[in-house]
């Protein structure tokens, strides 16, 4: 995207704090980030990650949220004036580990920015995440479900400047820098790219159109930042 495309739509944070920085998503935001020449905070729980994060340019912050509080998480967001929540406990992780990561994670990171005055709060979740977790034999994934749907309800009653991104079916495919986004719900079973998901998060770190919404994307051909606007003047202007 253009620097164009971010000037219509507002100017990014100085310093941004990615909780979970070692992670696909994040660590193709933080390249796009430190060219914009943001300040990246990458939060990770081990040094292994370290060296390739600042290679990337960023700063790591050595900060394990299952273990600390959330003041000692608000210290580590530094002087960054948002925060992106890009943790997961991952694949190959127990059913409680979607507890401890994805949803106190999160929750202790939403605290932990409006300790730090870090007011502006982007978190990825999945399309149909607000839903009912539905029966399925897989305990895990019923149990992430549920971590993320009342992750995402958390941060909807906390005082921040929250967007939640809901991308469907995550793949690795090369960026288009295009998509579908809707403020409304959409259907699973869609396919989005990580790299698009990255640049959506980019966009939305700049415009507070996206304030106090949840926004989906999918694979499509409208470029992002005017997938973006469609989006707003589709939705019912309720903030």
């Amino acid at each position: 995207m253009t620097e164009l495309s971010l000037s219509l739509a507002g100017k990014l944070p100085a310093e941004v704090a990615i909780v979970g920085g070692s992670g696909k998503i994040a660590r193709i935001l933080t390249e796009l980030l430190v060219a914009d020449g943001v300040d990246v905070r990458s939060i990770v729980r081990s040094e292994k990650h370290a060296e390739g994060l600042r290679a990337l340019g960023a700063t790591p912050v050595l900060c394990d949220i299952e273990a600390t509080h959330a003041d000692e998480l608000a210290n580590a967001f530094g002087d960054a004036e948002a925060v992106v929540f890009a943790a997961g406990a991952g694949p190959g992780s127990g059913a409680a580990r979607k507890l401890t990561v994805d949803l106190e994670g999160s929750k202790k990171s939403a605290d932990a920015a409006l300790l730090s005055g870090a007011m502006r709060f982007v978190q990825i979740s999945f399309i149909g995440a607000q839903e009912p977790t539905p029966e399925i034999e897989d305990a895990v994934f019923a149990a992430y479900w549920d971590a993320k749907r009342e992750a995402d309800e958390y941060l909807r009653s906390v005082a921040l400047d929250w967007t939640i991104v809901k991308p469907g079916g995550l793949t690795d495919d090369p960026a288009t820098g295009r998509g579908e986004v809707t403020f409304a719900e959409m259907d699973r079973g869609v396919k989005t790219r990580r790299a698009d998901v990255a640049e959506l998060i980019r966009l939305t770190l700049a415009d507070q159109r996206t304030v106090w919404r949840d926004l989906s994307v999918a694979e499509g051909d409208t470029p992002l930042d005017e997938a973006i606007t469609a989006a707003v003047q589709a939705a019912p202007q309720s903030h």
